[in-house]
Order: C-alpha cells, then structure tokens, then sequence
C-alpha cells in the first residue's frame, strides 16, 4: 500500500511553481489561526504547506488532515475561477479552439494539474484507499499488524 502523504508529495512536487505556491498559500488562508499568516508572501506558502503535510502525528490525525487536505484542493480546482477571476481567463473545460489567438499557458497547466489530481484523487486519496490507510496505521499503533 502506497502511504497517501507520499504520493500526495510526490503530486504537489510534479505541478509547476506558480501551482505549487497558490495551492499552499490558498490552504493557509483556509485553514489557519493565525490572522498573522493571511498576508504570508506566496514564495513562503510551500515550504509551511509541506511542513504541516508531511509532520508525523498521531495515525487518525494524519488520516484527517490528508482528507482536509484533499477537501481544500478539490475546492481549490473546481471554484479557481471564482477564488482568483483574475488569474484565470479560461476555466476548465473550455473549448481552446475557440479563445481568440493566444492561449494562457498556466490554464494549460491548471488542466494538466486537474488531470493528474483526479487521476491521485481516484486511487491513494480515493475513500476507500483512506479507509485502509486509516486501518493499517491504526493496526500499526496498536501493534496488531496483520
């Protein structure tokens, strides 16, 4: 079994940079305490977003974190156009032969990016692959390995 923290990463790490800090910067914003971290600059976001992933902790807090985590990613990918209308002209889905002359390179990427999460989303970070992860850490807590 895949642990769903590393092959979460390992996602994170593939996506362009830009992808990488608004993804951290826009978890922070949703979820943090600390008013202090709404203005953070977007080049610190990844290396904080990072750190609270891959922190060890107890099996059922790491479990609920990567399901927040996936939450907010979910969110994140099918409302950009309305968290950021700024930054993206196109929104997913759009029909590229039709966008006069010039295409955004980062939407490109953006559906690049949607692409590979349904594909992490369906497997390691699917309900049923949580479950199981959720399972084996508990057995492994508990010194009940099977």
């Amino acid at each position: 079994m895949k642990n769903p923290i590393q092959a979460f990463i390992e996602w994170y790490r593939s996506l362009a940079q830009g992808q990488r800090q608004y993804i951290a910067h826009m978890y922070i914003v949703m979820t943090t305490g600390n008013t202090a971290d709404l203005a953070l600059a977007r080049d610190i976001s990844p290396a904080r977003f990072e750190y609270q992933v891959l922190t060890r902790d107890f099996p059922v807090r790491m479990v609920a974190r990567m399901v927040v985590i996936r939450g907010i990613i979910d969110l994140i990918f099918i409302n950009r156009d309305l968290l950021c209308p700024t930054q993206s002209r196109i929104t997913p889905g759009t029909d590229f032969k039709s966008v006069p002359n010039i295409v955004d390179i980062s939407e490109k990427q953006w559906e690049k990016g949607l692409d590979s999460w349904k594909r992490l989303r369906a497997v390691e970070l699917s309900d049923i692959y949580t479950r199981l992860w959720l399972k084996s850490e508990l057995e492994m807590e508990n010194g009940c390995e099977k």
